[in-house]
């Protein structure tokens, strides 16, 4: 039976806010400078992103150990 820590399944979830609001941005960032072969345009970001989803992977292990389930769901 996982135990319960709700002030890190708090802490959890608000980073994986900002993930989420930061590999937006990334995704954002990349498309308007894809036509005009801008500053993202060429993988600049892929070191950022690949850390993220890595950290996001660690994040979602530790959540589903200590509350048995994810609960992360971003906010439309």
């Amino acid at each position: 039976m996982p135990s319960t820590n709700p002030i890190r399944e708090t802490q959890i979830n608000n980073r994986l806010e900002q993930i989420h609001r930061r590999l937006s941005q990334i995704a954002d960032i990349e498309a308007k400078a894809a036509p005009f072969k801008g500053i993202g345009s060429n993988g600049e970001f892929d070191p950022e992103r690949q850390r993220l989803i890595e950290e996001t992977d660690r994040l979602l292990d530790e959540l589903q150990s200590i509350a048995g389930l994810p609960k992360y769901h971003p906010a439309p």
